[in-house]
C-alpha cells in the first residue's frame, strides 16, 4: 500500500524553513522571495522526503541496505528544498546524494537540539571577565616549561574523532591563551573559589550531554559547546572557541580515555 503524503501544520513549515536558514541546501538559492507585485514574500520551496515517501524500482534498488525511517512522514525525513533540487534529486536519485541530504538533516536536527539543550545549562557570571580578556588580549605565550599545560595530554584528547583543522585551532588557542586564561583564573579564585568549580561543573555537564547527542564527532561537540558560551555570554564566537580550546586542555572538554 503506497504511503500517502501529509499536509503539513503552518508550524511545521516553520520549523523546517528555520533549519536550512532560508536558503536551499543543496544549491543556497533563498526559499522565501518577494515579487514586485506582492507586498508578501513568496514561498520559493518545497517538502521533499529523505527516504523517498513510495520508493520507485530504482530508488529501491540503489537504498538496498538502508532501513526506511519508522515514520515516513516525520519532520525528521523530510527538508526543504528549492523546486529545481527537489524535481532533480526525486527524478535523478543517486545514493550520495541521499546520504548527503541525510548528513545535512542531521546536523540541523543536532543543531537543534543543542539549541534545547543550551536553553537549559546556565553559566557563572564569571565567564564574562574570562572572555573579555580573551577579547583585549594581543600577545601569545610561547614558553610554557612553567606552566601546568600539558601539550602532550592535550594531543591525547585530541587524537581521535576531530578534524585535522579543528585540531590545529584547538591546540593553538589552546597554548597562546592559557597562561592569560590560567592567571585571571586565579584572580577570580581569590575572590570566590566556588565560582570557577562552578564553572568547571557546568562547562564539564554541558560537555557530556553534547558528546552524548553527538558520540565520535568531536569537531560537532566542540562547536556547540562554543555556541553555547557565545549565547549565554553574548560574546563573539572567536573568543568562545578560545575558552573552550583552553576547557579541552584543562579537563572540562574531551576525555582521553574516551578516544
Amino acid at each position: 500500500m503506497a504511503n500517502i503524503r501529509v499536509k503539513y501544520h503552518p508550524n511545521e513549515h516553520s520549523i523546517l524553513y528555520s533549519e536550512t536558514g532560508g536558503a536551499c541546501p543543496l544549491c543556497g538559492l533563498p526559499m522565501m522571495f518577494k515579487k514586485a507585485t506582492s507586498k508578501h514574500p513568496t514561498i520559493g520551496y518545497e517538502i521533499a522526503h529523505i527516504y523517498p515517501l513510495n520508493a520507485n524500482a530504482s530508488q529501491a534498488n540503489a537504498l538496498k541496505g538502508y532501513k526506511a525511517p519508522a515514520e515516513i512522514n516525520a519532520l525528521e525525513n523530510v527538508i526543504l528544498l528549492c523546486p529545481s533540487c527537489h524535481t532533480k534529486y526525486d527524478k535523478d536519485f543517486k545514493i550520495d546524494e541521499y546520504l548527503k541530504l541525510l548528513d545535512i538533516k542531521n546536523k540541523y536536527l543536532s543543531e537543534a537540539k543543542a539549541k534545547l539543550t543550551a536553553s537549559q545549562h546556565a553559566l557563572q557570571e564569571e565567564v564574562h571577565e574570562i572572555l573579555d580578556l580573551i577579547v583585549s588580549s594581543d600577545s601569545t605565550y610561547e614558553d610554557l616549561s612553567e606552566t601546568k599545560l600539558n601539550v602532550s595530554s592535550l594531543d591525547e584528547k585530541l587524537k581521535t574523532g576531530i578534524s585535522p583543522l579543528q585540531k590545529r585551532e584547538i591546540r593553538s588557542n589552546a597554548i597562546d591563551f592559557f597562561v592569560p586564561i590560567r592567571n585571571q583564573i586565579r584572580l577570580i579564585e581569590q575572590r570566590d573559589q566556588a565560582a570557577i568549580r562552578i564553572l568547571q561543573n557546568q562547562i564539564n555537564s554541558y560537555y557530556l550531554v553534547m558528546s552524548k547527542q553527538n558520540p565520535d564527532n568531536k569537531d560537532i561537540v566542540f562547536n556547540h559547546i562554543a555556541q553555547w558560551v557565545s549565547l549565554k555570554t553574548g560574546k563573539s564566537i572567536m573568543a568562545s572557541k578560545v575558552l573552550t580550546s583552553f576547557f579541552v586542555q584543562n579537563c572540562e572538554v574531551f576525555d582521553a580515555s574516551s578516544n
